[in-house]
């Protein structure tokens, strides 16, 4: 086993400071971070984001038009159609507020945790010394240009008058929106759920890993790119094959 490398011990920089640090000044962040990992802060701004968005969106969209909308992307008999209506209409506007917000929750701690337990997975066999506990910390940090994202969704829906808005026009920054197109239903899919600010996070997590455990470039981007890559691979081949 070999220990983590560590900078020298600085002054707190402090949670504002911190977060705006990740955004313009990255190895500032990556020192802060590597010395107090802290989490509760980045994943209460991820989390709020999010929320705050769903509640707002089905408390103003046209529920009988978002019904529609939403059965135009499934494979829906046209015989059942009606009947599929009804039973979502019979759920009603609340109760899709509660599923928008319990899956945009479930979604953003399920991908942290998921890339946190894979990196320390990646520190288990190498010996670097690094923790779930440190990797969950930067992996959270890391996805706060995600906010960015949820600023365009707000915009968004104050541009939307009338309330009808498919939630794949809610981010403006998806690949969909910004003009690529597939005639591939997979493909679509992955073009309206990919955004650039993923990217960007991915970009900095590569930083942050580089820089933590002073590794070059080229390992940095294996490590934390294989697994984005791999699923790429199967998903292509799915929507390719399908």
């Amino acid at each position: 086993m070999t220990d983590a490398p560590q900078a020298a011990k600085t002054e707190p920089a402090g949670l504002i400071n911190t977060a705006v640090n990740i955004l313009v000044s990255p190895s500032e962040a990556f020192t802060e971070l590597q010395q107090r990992p802290r989490k509760l802060f980045p994943l209460a701004l991820l989390l709020l984001g999010s929320i705050t968005v769903m509640l707002w969106y089905f408390s103003v969209m046209d529920f009988d038009w978002y019904i529609d909308d939403l059965l135009t992307t499934t494979n829906v008999d046209a015989d059942d159609l009606e009947e599929a209506r009804e039973q979502m209409s019979s759920m009603g506007q609340n109760t899709f507020m509660v599923f928008g917000i319990l899956a945009a929750t479930v979604t953003i701690l399920l991908f942290q945790v998921i890339q946190a337990g894979y990196l320390a997975l990646i520190s288990a066999l190498t010996g670097d010394g690094q923790k779930f506990s440190n990797w969950f910390s930067l992996v959270l940090w890391t996805a706060l240009p995600s906010l960015f994202a949820i600023a365009g969704t707000i915009v968004t829906i104050l541009l939307s008058t009338n309330g009808q808005l498919s939630s794949y026009d809610l981010n403006p920054l998806t690949l969909g929106n910004l003009g690529m197109e597939s005639s591939n239903s997979s493909l679509t899919t992955l073009l309206n759920s990919v955004d650039v600010t993923m990217a960007w996070s991915i970009g900095l997590l590569v930083m942050g890993y580089k820089q933590w455990l002073e590794t070059s470039l080229r390992k940095a981007l294996t490590i934390v790119l294989s697994p984005y890559l791999l699923i790429l691979v199967v998903w292509m081949y799915f929507a390719l094959i399908g």
